[in-house]
């Protein structure tokens, strides 16, 4: 009976009056809140478009259009994922909590990362409509439209921010994936030192914290009793983009290891005598020190 009652005057309930524990942040956040910071990231990412417009076109993207916005959408990309998977680290570090709930315990600063990374979102989708991208890149804009209703959701209920913390976990990884692609649009060789260094560091938190996003959110989801915390919808939608992401990231990984680790070459310099009488410079891809 003891043990009972001390259970019970130890543990609180959240704003949905479930039982949660012994965690001591489960009230809902101010939804005021959520709106400011996410129009507010929605304009920091705007001038950063245009201060990147203003500054000017890269040597290797001089005059041709289409190449800057691709440049200047990667490095806006790169920005984001450098800001939230820094901060997505501190959150998962400093509150251990989100691990033992999902779904009820929320605070102010992963509140904020769902807040800004809804506003980034929002922000690319619109690059990709207003620069006529979204047919020529409608993986990325079905991305974004499922992405960015459940992180809103999230945000509007200050709900299930633990599974928004774990799943940007891929954001640490997706700066070095970006990071990769700057690197190929700067004609960095494969064999350069930055290259390999990056390749490595891609591969190596691909596994890790891609490993940890699907794997902490697909046990958080098969934990007895999780089911029924989350509304039917919610449930069947997180479903439906697990079973996506657990069939992407193994292709995605295979394409990494077999073009940054597999090769039979790294580009390097052509020595044979047609080559030479066709004028061929050593260095077929130009080399950046």
């Amino acid at each position: 009976m003891a043990t009972n009652l001390e259970n019970t005057t130890n543990s609180i309930s959240n704003n949905m009056g479930e039982t949660v524990g012994n965690l001591t942040h489960t009230e809902p956040m101010d939804v005021r809140y959520g709106w400011y910071g996410m129009f507010g990231t929605i304009l920091f990412f705007q001038v950063l478009n245009k201060l990147v417009t203003y500054v000017g076109s890269p040597s290797f993207v001089h005059n041709k259009p289409n190449e800057f916005w691709k440049f200047r959408n990667l490095f806006i990309s790169w920005v984001h994922a450098f800001i939230a998977g820094t901060w997505t680290l501190y959150s998962a570090l400093a509150y251990p909590e989100y691990r033992q709930d999902l779904i009820a315990f929320v605070e102010p600063g992963a509140y904020a990362l769902v807040t800004f990374t809804t506003g980034y979102f929002l922000y690319d989708t619109g690059d990709l409509i207003v620069n006529n991208r979204v047919l020529k890149q409608w993986e990325v804009a079905f991305h974004h439209a499922a992405v960015t209703s459940m992180f809103f959701y999230n945000m509007a209920t200050s709900r299930c921010i633990g599974y928004n913390v774990y799943a940007l976990m891929a954001e640490v990884n997706s700066f070095f994936l970006h990071t990769r692609k700057l690197l190929q649009m700067c004609h960095v060789r494969f064999d350069h030192w930055s290259y390999k260094i990056n390749a490595v560091l891609n591969i190596v938190t691909f596994v890790v914290f891609r490993g940890l996003s699907l794997g902490t959110i697909t046990m958080g989801m098969i934990t007895p009793g999780e089911r029924y915390r989350v509304s039917t919808i919610y449930w069947y939608t997180l479903c439906g983009s697990m079973f996506v992401m657990w069939g992407i990231n193994p292709i995605l990984f295979w394409r990494l290891l077999k073009n940054d680790f597999l090769r039979k070459d790294y580009q390097q310099v052509k020595t044979d005598d047609q080559g030479l009488k066709n004028g061929i410079a050593n260095n077929n891809i130009k080399k950046i020190d």
